[in-house]
């Protein structure tokens, strides 16, 4: 959908220091072989301290002093996780409604795996489109993947998951940026990819860990095939992709930045980068490389990356894609408004 009036007031993040994948190299956790194509120098991995939905706080904080709005100015608050939120029978969404905002607004979680909190800014644009008294939404996202659930360096092999979080605050006042467009795609019959053969139980099983999307890929790719699985991603991320580029009125390849999952480098070509034509230098790749593809948080965060680094510059167009297992895409353009200043984190 193509925007008028909605802008984006500021964004935040907070990933604990990176480790060297040397480490894990040289131990045995992390196969060589894998790194050599992934490309990760580093990955960012929480400590005891950092819990999913403090880190989020930390993100969402960040967000809100940036964009130099008041709590009480925001009606709604968006919490995407891919994973565990830190405990069974409870919502995140409200803790960070209360941590962040007052407890101003409402509060929902969202859980759209990877496109979570691109997604979200489709559910926030359409939140504040419903009243004139609607003035900001903060979409927060935060992941850790830890054991003995997730190994973070065998269950993906084109990437290395990470911990970390970060926030963005979608308003009708003008921000930094002006949102021109956001459109999502989907293809719901690949929901298997993350499926596999496995049978639905009434809680976890630790049999079944640590988790493994490629053994379940693979299951499904038995169904219809790899190479179909792959022309159906390539086409549901360019329909996303070309929609929201058409809106704004650009070509995808017009993009300044492309705000990508952080993916490892082969991954990133197959899937975002070859299908839609765009130049691996328009990217964040080398800050993915050190961090690590944290769920929903990886757009956001490297959208604080290129503030910080100073990297935004005003009349840039900004191309967030976001893609999330179930399978679905989400694209947003962004105009940058002016140079946004490092001050909130």
């Amino acid at each position: 959908m193509k925007y008028q009036n909605l802008f984006l007031g500021g964004v935040g993040s907070h990933y604990p220091e990176p480790t060297p994948v040397d480490e894990a190299v040289a131990d045995g956790r992390y196969d060589p072989a894998v790194r050599r194509r992934t490309g990760q120098v580093s990955v960012a991995i929480a400590g005891e301290q950092d819990s999913q939905p403090d880190m989020a706080v930390e993100a969402g904080a960040a967000a809100l002093r940036h964009s130099g709005l008041r709590a009480e100015q925001f009606g709604l608050l968006l919490h995407a996780v891919a994973g565990y939120s830190g405990l069974d029978g409870w919502n995140a969404a409200s803790y960070l409604q209360h941590r962040v905002l007052g407890g101003h607004g409402v509060s929902f979680e969202v859980h759209q795996l990877s496109n979570g909190a691109v997604g979200a800014m489709e559910l926030a644009a359409a939140f504040l489109a419903a009243g004139p008294s609607r003035e900001a939404a903060l979409i927060t996202a935060s992941d850790r993947f830890a054991e003995p659930v997730w190994d973070r360096w065998t269950a993906s092999p084109g990437l290395v998951f990470g911990d970390g979080a970060s926030a963005a605050v979608l308003t009708r006042h003008p921000g930094f940026a002006r949102v021109l467009s956001i459109a999502t795609a989907n293809d719901p019959e690949l929901e298997g990819m993350q499926r596999g053969n496995l049978a639905f139980r009434p809680n976890p099983d630790p049999a079944h860990h640590p988790v493994s999307l490629k053994a379940r890929t693979l299951e499904f790719a038995k169904l219809i095939g790899l190479d179909e699985i792959t022309e159906r991603m390539a086409t549901g991320l360019r329909r996303a992709a070309g929609t929201a580029a058409a809106e704004a009125g650009i070509a995808i390849t017009d993009a300044d930045h492309v705000l990508t999952p952080n993916f490892g480098r082969e991954l990133l070509h197959d899937e975002c980068l070859d299908p839609l034509g765009v130049a691996l230098e328009r990217t964040t790749w080398r800050w993915g490389l050190r961090t690590g593809h944290v769920g929903a948080s990886d757009q956001f965060g490297a959208l604080d990356h290129l503030r910080h680094e100073g990297a935004l510059v005003a009349g840039q167009r900004v191309l967030l894609v976001g893609v999330g297992g179930g399978f679905n895409w989400t694209c947003a353009v962004l105009e940058i408004l002016d140079e946004p200043t490092g001050a909130g984190r």
